[in-house]
Parts: C-alpha cells; structure tokens; sequence
C-alpha cells in the first residue's frame, strides 16, 4: 500500500476549485498507476467524495473507498484554534467543514459549491442520482468528536483493513 497526503504535491497560493479538480485528477492517475502495479492507494487529504468521483479517470479504477473524518463545529474549532489557525479564517473552515460533512453523507447536499467550470472535463452525472445511501456512493463517514488522535488512527487503519480485505476477496465496497 502507498499512503500519500493530498498536499504534498505542493499548494500555490490562492488555490481555489479548478486547482482542486486538477490536483484530484493527477492523484487518480497517480492512483492508476499503483494499480497497474497491483498496489492500493490510500490518499489523505480534503478530497469532497463528488470531485473523486466526478473526476475523468476515476472509472479507470477498480474501486474507490472514502472515509471523511468529521467533527462538530465546536470540536473543529478548538481543534483549529489549537494549532494556531487565524482568527479570520476560522469561519471559512468551520462552513467547508459543515458542508463537507452533509455532502458525505448526502450526495445532494448544496453539489453547486463543487460542481463548477474549470478547465478538468468533470462528469458529474457519475453520482448527481445518487443517495447517501447508494452502494455507488461509497462514502464512510468517522465522528471524531470523543476520539484522541490515536484512536482516530486506529479507526482508519480498521477501516483501509477491512476495505483492503473486501477487495482481496473480490467483493469491492463502493464502484
């Protein structure tokens, strides 16, 4: 298994959606390429699940599997606040995050904040039917509000396990 972060190929400053919709798209080719390997891919990172899904070469892969980990607004701002997030940019954290969240679980929840114009040719029919309760909507969502960072960890590394093992038994969760 390859582990990578979202970020780690570098943010230019003012990096908006059409940024976002490109950089998603190289992970997926990048994803593509540990497949033709025979290896999993396990991206971090703030990937909206319509974007991965909407993306040009996500029907290339064998199968996709997203766990967005959440917490409530009062949680994420202290958590915020405790590395040292400006004031003035709280706001926009704790909205994305309340809309990320409601979009994990509803496919239909406000799509118009990621479906826009840019350069990548998005399909986004992929899942605009969908519900959240969809096998094609494959989407775990993990409360971390009572977690410690290590039990945060243990959930995930359960999580990619038992999805890593759905595939090795030839029974993919999700597409």
């Amino acid at each position: 298994m390859v582990c990578v972060e979202f970020d780690s190929i570098g943010v230019p400053e003012g990096a908006d959606t059409a940024w976002r919709h490109d950089a998603t798209e190289r992970w997926v080719r990048f994803a593509l390429e540990a497949q033709s390997r025979g290896e999993h891919v396990l991206l971090f990172g703030q990937v909206p699940p319509g974007e991965l899904l909407a993306v040009p070469s996500a029907e290339q892969l064998d199968g996709i599997a997203i766990c967005v980990l959440a917490a409530s607004p009062q949680v994420q701002e202290a958590r915020l606040i405790g590395r040292g997030e400006p004031a003035d940019s709280l706001v926009h954290h704790l909205r994305f995050g309340q809309w990320f969240r409601r979009h994990s679980e509803d496919p239909q929840h406000a799509p118009e904040v990621i479906r826009v114009d840019t350069p990548v040719p998005m399909d986004w029919p992929r899942w605009e039917t969908l519900s959240g309760d969809d096998p094609r909507w494959p989407v775990t969502v993990l409360d971390t509000d009572a977690l410690s960072a290590g039990e945060v960890a243990e959930r995930i590394e359960a999580w990619a396990r038992e999805n890593l093992a759905d595939v090795e038994s030839a029974e993919p969760r999700g597409r």
